[in-house]
């Protein structure tokens, strides 16, 4: 296919797009968009109007999955994945947190984005998807890891305290404000929130020898931060 044809393609499916009732032809348009548009602004604007205004779920989840395909580290797209993750139905803010995953890791746009909506938000799903996609794209970034500790205070939902302890299990050391948020959380944690963390303290090569995912970690924790209060 030539330039100019593949050009034709794009503008043609940009147009149906713009113009389309029939939500199979937008849901295919958008798939299609999501193999032709790479760094092309007017698909990407076309997509995201498509995600912001559909009614029809399936062709929003086009739209998205498509983004996600061309608009790495584009922060308007970025911006509307976000926005999906607060306003959304349940499924699709579970694939706008996939999809920010893949294209924003280590995007300070997005991390920034990120931290701000943990900070104002009081919806469990919402923080649930913050934590998952700060877990992924931010890892190290002691604004996020902060986010995310503040998060297990304000939160009493187990599966938000899951999803933050899974972030901290990937950074390199725990810092004395972590390690109180576990803590914090160990007191009340289910089973696979202390399997987790068992585990974790395993790798990390503290003796788990004689502790269950029933046992209370806090000697454990406390004898970390004890470690760290020694070598600081």
């Amino acid at each position: 296919m030539s330039n100019q044809q593949e050009q034709y393609n794009i503008d043609f499916l940009v147009q149906q797009l713009r113009t389309s009732q029939d939500n199979a032809v937008l849901k295919q348009t958008a798939k299609h968009l999501g193999f032709l548009g790479a760094n092309n602004p007017d698909v990407i604007a076309a997509l995201i109007h498509v995600a912001r205004t559909t009614i029809d779920e399936p062709t929003r989840w086009a739209a998205i999955q498509s983004l996600s395909e061309i608009g790495t580290d584009n922060n308007d797209v970025i911006q509307t994945l976000i926005e999906q993750l607060n306003t959304a139905r349940i499924p699709t803010r579970r694939i706008a947190a996939q999809n920010l995953a893949k294209i924003a890791v280590g995007n300070q746009y997005a991390i920034t984005s990120l931290i701000s909506l943990a900070q104002i938000t009081e919806e469990e799903h919402t923080r649930q998807y913050v934590a998952y996609s700060l877990g992924i794209i931010a890892k190290g970034n002691r604004d996020a890891v902060n986010a995310l500790i503040d998060l297990i205070y304000k939160s009493s939902d187990e599966y938000t305290h899951y999803l933050c302890v899974d972030a901290f299990t990937k950074l390199g050391k725990w810092n004395k404000e972590i390690i109180d948020a576990l803590i914090h959380i160990g007191k009340t944690a289910e089973f696979y929130i202390r399997s987790k963390l068992l585990q974790t303290l395993k790798a990390r090569g503290i003796n788990i020898n004689g502790y269950t995912s029933n046992s209370s970690f806090r000697l454990l924790l406390e004898q970390m931060k004890e470690e760290n209060n020694q070598t600081e």
